[in-house]
């Protein structure tokens, strides 16, 4: 995998419990759980400093790794943010104001863009917000439409004005890849009935989104001095936010003491499980009653005249069948493990890293099963015993 220039991935997570530090030929850590910073360019393992000491720091998401709480955050406490730590965030006047930045140029350059938000006045705004932000300051900046941008839009990104001005620091949060995807099933099904096993899909699709996290980091090192990545499943492990890391690692890169206290502030302001992530069970739950319902229709003339919608998107009685449904269990093949991408950028990796995952065993429903699916359903439409 090729480096360009100077780019390094650099990695770098703190904890709580860190409180000496020590020196083992060019590493410098703090142990296990405190403050680790590995450069992975010719072998070179040392605490990481970026070119300049105030960067604009773009985080570049992807979709689907926890972008809506951090935009949020960063929306809700700029104020917070300018006044406590001395950081600016560039776009605060909407949670999905950088997107004017990203899709404009997306759209200049031939590449997918939202066309909600390609709008080119509202880019150079912005780009004049960035200029009068004070240059002895960091600068946030974050919209996941930037993870589609190739080289030919991030050269132009630097051209402009206001970012030759600072240097750039890079975040990107890399997600487990049938996890990725069992998050993107979960929002499709907020719209569609889904009807093929959310297996057949994951093992279909698996390898466009792992090429696809490469490609991110290729890019990012040919256009950037630092990149930060972190893995999404760590941090939700080690009940990290991706605002503690952005802020207090990424953008003050702080140690110690210095980090509990960052990342206490931060914690007070997060709000989590925007997007809440459900077990496969629950996608195959979905599924199963939507072909129940289809059976009953043609069965019960009360149920035909029903109307029926059903997603696993924060649904507590989906989830409750769920877990009542039998299971197998099975491993995935061992691209799915990742490791390819955690030994490239040496990313802290979670403890419970596994391979294997579960959904419905549709061989072994009773009719005790069938009842319970038939509760979703509208009334009218579920089974009793009687029948």
């Amino acid at each position: 995998m090729a480096r360009s220039g100077s780019a390094r991935v650099w990695t770098c997570l703190a904890a709580a419990a860190a409180t000496t530090t020590m020196l083992v030929t060019t590493v410098i850590m703090l142990s296990r759980t405190g403050f680790v910073c590995e450069s992975l360019r010719g072998g070179e393992k040392k605490l990481r400093v970026p070119r300049c000491k105030f960067p604009l720091v773009v985080h570049v998401g992807p979709h689907k790794t926890g972008t809506t709480s951090f935009q949020r955050f960063l929306w809700m406490h700029a104020k917070w943010l300018q006044k406590e730590h001395g950081i600016f965030v560039a776009a605060n006047n909407s949670r999905k104001e950088a997107a004017h930045i990203a899709s404009t140029i997306s759209k200049q350059f031939g590449g997918s863009f939202n066309p909600k938000y390609a709008n080119s006045t509202k880019m150079a705004e912005l780009f004049q917000v960035i200029d009068s932000m004070p240059k002895n300051c960091p600068v946030i900046l974050s919209s996941e439409e930037f993870s589609r941008w190739h080289t030919a839009e991030w050269n132009y990104f630097k051209s402009q004005p206001a970012i030759q001005k600072r240097c750039l620091s890079m975040v990107v949060t890399h997600r487990q890849t049938w996890s990725f995807q069992a998050s993107i099933w979960n929002q499709q099904n907020k719209q569609l009935t889904m009807q093929q096993p959310f297996l057949i899909t994951v093992l279909r699709e698996k390898d466009s989104y792992t090429g696809f996290q490469f490609e991110i980091l290729d890019v990012l090192e040919s256009v950037s001095d630092v990149v930060d990545a972190v893995s999404y499943e760590y941090l939700r492990e080690a009940n990290y936010s991706l605002a503690t890391f952005v802020v207090c690692n990424a953008t003050k890169r702080l140690e110690g003491t210095e980090w509990e206290s960052c990342k206490m502030g931060v914690d007070l302001r997060v709000q989590r499980n925007i997007n809440p992530f459900e077990p496969p069970t629950a996608f195959d739950v979905v599924r199963l009653a939507y072909g129940l319902y289809t059976r009953q229709k043609a069965l019960n003339s009360t149920c035909m005249r029903s109307q029926f919608t059903l997603a696993t998107y924060q649904n507590l009685a989906v989830s409750r069948v769920a877990e009542q449904m039998p299971t197998q269990c099975g491993n995935f093949p061992k691209e799915y493990v990742d490791e390819l991408y955690y030994n490239r950028t040496g990313v802290l990796r979670p403890s419970r890293h596994t391979s294997e995952i579960c959904f419905v065993d549709e061989r072994s429903l009773e009719l005790k099963h069938w009842e319970l699916l038939s509760t979703l359903l509208p009334q009218g439409c579920q089974i009793t015993t009687t029948e």
